[in-house]
């Protein structure tokens, strides 16, 4: 317990000492394992379950004392996790052959209603102030008209309640605005929304490795982005870290797939075998050339920072022989843009939008927004793969009329330093007159120098996948119950998690060795 830093984990000389956290810790596990999470549930558990008296040795501490255990000890807690993996490690309940890897969705103690995004506020004060007129009207002819449903002191009490919520929408909105965050959560700050399969929720986007012969959970990581993109190798690097092998290769799906994500994977020592969308079981992985002169030291080597060296000039290393193959360096030729486009930079907002009028897309660098030919603001949705960000306001482009992009979901797509861009339907007949029309900047090629490969999906161990990964996921959520956290942040989310995954982990060690073979091991 001292060493993995468990808040009073050696009482000291004077002085009552406090419960022993071995006491807590199996109090916790037990609960986890039985789907009893709350401290109040486990502190009423002390006094009526006879195995949790049995457990405890008949000590019954107050709720708080149980809650304040959890909050205080986050860190160790999912040390815990990681303890028990390494004991089944010596069991060798881990075959370390490869990983599978996906994530899940889990609730967060916040509403919906507790989760403002720019496109929502922006809606949100907008019928506010609407509102606001129409009772400044209504209490302007309030004194000349008779019978009327609200009287004075109720019109006013409205209106003041209107602009008190008005002024802490503006706060949230300028907080995000100077901040690189899209949404902003109240109860949990670090909750987002996204999309689950039961539609839309404010939690977190948790990703497991599981190992391929046990089911059993090797490793976790608790996240806030809504989608898989781009976050395999992270996940994959701690358990390659945690199985202590040089290389790893792990599996995931189409959500995964990502080549740039790859290629820092293939760097890191891991292979990913990542479902292909058009179904293929090869993908083109890309790498910045830098000239080298290589050694055989190094080539035979698995360290990270000698794979990279050699995939980097154009070297297969010795562990890949076969995964990689078809070795080429190109120059590419990208397009560049000037870092800025002094016509719209000098622009206000009022003579931005003006200029939306006219059948532009105006993008507010600054402000990071874009400025529709309805004269709407359209807020970033997301970052595409391409670099290229993505703007939209569902809420304005619902109810209207004008097709101002071709795209289906009325989306408009800018580069970083894209700042106007026409309308995709049509074209304006007076456009080629107007001498302020075309304001895009000039376009400058860049040529660069890159190594490619061709990586060789296993498509046995892609097939496999979806019975891996569900595994764990199903047997949490629907069997557990555990579809939700009780706490918040990401350092107790994180306990909480390791809680679920440890519950599921000793329930898979059970199954797989019997409750007599591990007793005997831990002796």
């Amino acid at each position: 317990m001292d060493k993995l830093k468990f808040i009073r984990s050696t009482p000291k000389d004077t002085g009552s000492p406090g419960y022993d956290p071995r006491d807590l810790l199996k109090l916790y596990i037990y609960g986890y394992f039985y789907q009893v999470r709350s401290s109040r549930k486990l502190a009423r558990e002390c006094k009526c379950n006879v195995e949790v008296m049995w457990l405890l040795g008949k000590l019954y501490p107050d709720f708080r004392t149980i809650s304040d255990f959890r909050k205080d000890n986050k860190d160790s807690i999912t040390k815990v996790f990681k303890e028990f993996n390494k004991f089944c490690m010596g069991l060798k309940l881990f075959s370390k052959s490869y990983i599978s890897i996906d994530g899940c969705k889990f609730k967060a103690v916040n509403a919906k209603d507790n989760n403002f995004t720019l496109n929502k506020l922006d809606d949100r004060i907008k019928r506010l102030d609407e509102h606001i007129t129409l009772y400044m009207a209504e209490l302007d002819s309030c004194d000349q008209e008779e019978g009327r449903k609200l009287s004075r002191d109720e019109l006013e009490h409205k209106l003041n309640a209107c602009k008190e919520r008005k002024v802490r929408y503006e706060a949230y909105r300028t907080a995000l605005e100077g901040s690189n965050e899209k949404q902003i959560s109240l109860t949990d700050p670090d909750a987002r929304l996204m999309k689950a399969n039961e539609g839309f929720c404010v939690g977190y986007n948790v990703q497991t490795a599981v190992d391929a012969d046990s089911h059993m959970i090797a490793g976790f990581q608790v996240t806030n982005r809504p989608t898989d993109h781009g976050q395999m190798t992270s996940v994959a690097t701690d358990v390659k870290k945690d199985y202590g092998v040089n290389i790893l290769e792990a599996t995931a799906d189409k959500g995964y797939e990502c080549p740039a994500n790859h290629a820092e994977a293939l760097a890191s020592g891991i292979v990913p075998n990542v479902i292909q969308r058009d179904g293929s079981c090869i993908e083109q992985v890309e790498f910045e050339y830098i000239e080298n002169a290589i050694t055989d030291e190094q080539k035979a080597s698995t360290n990270p920072e000698d794979l990279k060296a050699c995939l980097q000039a154009g070297v297969i290393p010795d562990a890949y022989n076969g995964i990689l193959t078809d070795m080429e360096t190109v120059e590419v030729k990208k397009r560049a843009l000037p870092t800025f486009d002094s016509a719209v930079l000098n622009m206000t907002s009022e003579q931005m939008r003006a200029k939306a009028l006219e059948g532009f897309f105006v993008r507010d660098a600054e402000r990071n927004l874009v400025y529709c030919p309805q004269g709407k603001i359209l807020r970033q949705k997301s970052i595409k793969r391409n670099g290229n960000i993505r703007y939209c306001n569902k809420l304005a482009c619902k109810k209207c009329k004008c097709k101002c992009t071709i795209s289906k979901f009325k989306e408009a797509d800018f580069s970083k330093d894209d700042l106007i861009k026409a309308i995709s339907t049509h074209r304006r007949e007076d456009a080629s007159n107007d001498g302020n029309a075309n304001l895009k900047p000039p376009r400058t090629t860049v040529v660069k120098k890159v190594v490619r490969y061709v990586l060789h999906l296993d498509q046995k161990k892609m097939d496999n996948h979806k019975c891996l990964s569900e595994h764990p996921f199903g047997t949490i959520k629907r069997a557990f119950g555990d579809y939700y956290f009780l706490l918040k942040g990401f350092a107790k989310v994180g306990a909480e998690m390791g809680l679920f995954c440890l519950s599921y982990n000793i329930r898979r060690a059970i199954n797989l060795k019997s409750v007599p073979a591990l007793v005997a091991a831990l002796r």
